[in-house]
């Protein structure tokens, strides 16, 4: 099952940040879209504040991410 949650490690492996800059992200994308302080920040919405591509997030985040390279 894949996951609709983006959490601070996420975060942290995505951005490389410390797990403080991480927490400070994730609050600042919930003021951003109007959340409470508990409710959860979905990987879309970290995507679109972040302005990453979703689905490579998305996939890096379930570990499906491949990265695609051309031989020469």
């Amino acid at each position: 099952m894949r996951r609709l949650v983006i959490q601070t490690q996420d975060v942290q492996a995505l951005m490389a940040v410390s797990a403080g800059y991480a927490r400070r992200i994730l609050r600042e994308i919930k003021k951003a879209v109007g959340k409470d302080k508990k409710k959860p920040v979905t990987i879309r919405e970290f995507s679109e504040y972040m302005s990453l591509d979703y689905q490579e997030v998305l996939d890096e985040i379930n570990g499906t991410y491949q990265k695609t390279s051309k031989a020469t």
